[in-house]
């Protein structure tokens, strides 16, 4: 029997869920595969079937957050992602789990959960998007990492301000004629 899209979904996220609690106890290095997946009350093939790796977990499970996020905001979680403060605010939501993937050198997690929801590896028609996609997933990534690493000093409302004062100083000027 086939499980649907919406119970495979569930059971991928609960290893992540499982996976981060165990991490608040132990090293991601010595959580078993068949660890988590007790703990999760997932069987050991689930996650072989849909995971390489502990890190594609957890970045399975930002995602899974982003998309609450997006849908507590009102927005569509696979639109276009051009509020910059957004990202900020969903950071900040999961400063826990931040503090938790940085402590254990697991930061590069953030990068693959921004990848997947920029999507940039969809190959599209528009070779621009392409590469667009690819461009913001990583600037999104080392604003966000650089801002964590300072300690979340600046609000989200703060490093929006910060990114459009670049923007605003790097616009081409106009002609007037």
């Amino acid at each position: 029997m086939r499980r649907s899209t919406a119970t495979t979904e569930y059971l991928k996220e609960c290893m992540g869920t499982a996976l981060l609690e165990l991490m608040q106890t132990k090293p991601i290095e010595k959580i078993s595969i068949e660890e988590m997946t007790a703990k999760a009350d997932v069987g050991r093939s689930t996650y072989f079937r849909y995971f390489k790796s502990k890190d594609e977990v957890l970045s399975f499970k930002i995602h899974c957050l982003w998309k609450r996020f997006c849908e507590a905001q009102a927005r569509p979680a696979d639109g276009p992602q051009d509020d910059t403060r957004m990202f900020f605010q969903f950071s900040l939501s999961l400063r826990p789990i931040n503090d938790l993937l940085y402590a254990a050198g697991h930061q590069n997690v953030l990068l693959e959960a921004y990848m997947q929801i920029l999507d940039p590896s969809r190959q599209q028609s528009n070779i621009k998007t392409y590469y667009l996609n690819n461009f913001l997933a990583y600037g999104v990534f080392g604003l966000v990492n650089a801002w964590i690493l300072r300690g979340y000093q600046e609000t989200p409302e703060e490093m929006e301000r910060v990114i459009q004062g670049w923007m605003e100083k790097n616009q081409p000027e106009q002609d007037e004629t």
